[in-house]
């Protein structure tokens, strides 16, 4: 993995999740927060390890993979926007994949602990960000779902 370097809470505050958080209110979590760089190639987290952090992707491409039969099957491309470590915030926190760079990228990442921390707060403000998270992985349950359905569609592949 290559340079990481600290994020402000100013700019944890423009990640869509915390649009609109004073950013006095994110303090605490930027201290524990980076930015990484990750050039072609690199691995930010393996199946089956444990996993502590939250990542936004803010520049660059990730294939997530898992192992199948002795081989590596491609479950997602996720692009600048995108958020992925959901499984951080579940009990037992391991990778369900392998996240590789496809070419450099950079990520925010945040701690676990203190985005449950914020999330658990019981005011306004969690609720406001539970909402947005369950959100976001609606809409990633949604594209997997899309993509398992266009398994088997993608049509004859001929010699011709």
């Amino acid at each position: 993995m290559s340079a990481t370097e600290r994020v402000t809470a100013t700019e944890l505050a423009a990640l869509p999740l915390f649009t609109g958080l004073d950013p006095a209110d994110l303090e605490g979590l930027a201290q524990s927060s980076v930015r990484r760089a990750l050039a072609d190639g690199d691995t930010l987290v393996e199946a089956g390890m444990p996993i502590s952090e939250v990542h936004w992707l803010e520049r660059g491409q990730l294939a997530l993979r898992v192992r199948h039969e002795h081989r590596w099957v491609l479950v997602s491309t996720l692009h600048a926007g995108d958020l992925l470590g959901w499984s951080a915030l579940r009990e037992d926190p391991k990778a369900l994949s392998t996240a590789r760079a496809i070419g450099p990228a950079v990520l925010i990442s945040v701690p676990a602990g203190g985005l449950l921390e914020l999330l658990a707060g019981g005011s306004a403000r969690s609720e406001l960000l539970l909402k947005r998270l369950f959100g976001i992985a609606t809409q990633h349950l949604d594209e997997s779902r899309a993509q398992l359905l266009q398994l088997g569609r993608e049509g004859v592949i001929s010699a011709g």
